[in-house]
């Protein structure tokens, strides 16, 4: 666990449910990114179902990333990116669609963490449009191709607040 003195803290998290196939696919990317070289203010959580439990136990983040399946309505394997800036949800695609798969849980865990003031200043969602959510432990091939281009975006998104070795 993170000492909350910590600059620029920044943490990854992959949710959603490995048995549910491509609704598993946050988890799949911070396992191949927890084998990447990351500075000390960087922490990564395989979150599975609980982003709310997890959220909730953090304080002082800088930034967060969330790593997800996505329905936006794209093709499968679609890599979709967006800002969360408060739990009053000021982007409209994200408030008026069901965009996440685990909306709920990650729309409580904002609120509740505003109304505790320990919401990160930044919140980031990178997602992948699902082919198939169904029984299964394997990616469809479609989602599973879109891994490079997540693990990019995220890497991406953090390249401004890391502190470099």
């Amino acid at each position: 666990m993170f000492d909350v003195q910590i600059e620029n803290r920044v943490l990854i998290l992959g949710i959603g449910n490995i048995l549910l196939r491509d609704e598993g696919i946050g988890v799949h990317v911070v396992h191949q990114l927890q084998n990447e070289d990351m500075p000390d203010n960087v922490e990564i959580i395989d979150g599975g179902t609980t982003a709310l439990d997890i959220l909730l136990s953090q304080e002082g983040l800088h930034k967060l990333v969330v790593i997800d399946a996505v329905r936006a309505g794209n093709k499968p394997g679609t890599v979709v990116k967006f800002e969360i800036r408060n739990s009053k949800f000021e982007t409209p695609i994200f408030r008026q669609s069901q965009l996440s798969l685990h909306q709920l849980d990650l729309f409580d865990a904002i609120a509740v963490a505003e109304k505790m003031d320990t919401l990160p200043e930044e919140i980031v969602v990178v997602g992948v449009e699902p082919a198939e959510i169904d029984l299964g432990l394997e990616l469809t091939e479609k989602v599973a191709q879109s891994i490079p281009q997540v693990i990019e975006q995220v890497l991406e998104e953090i390249g401004d607040v890391i502190h470099r070795k």
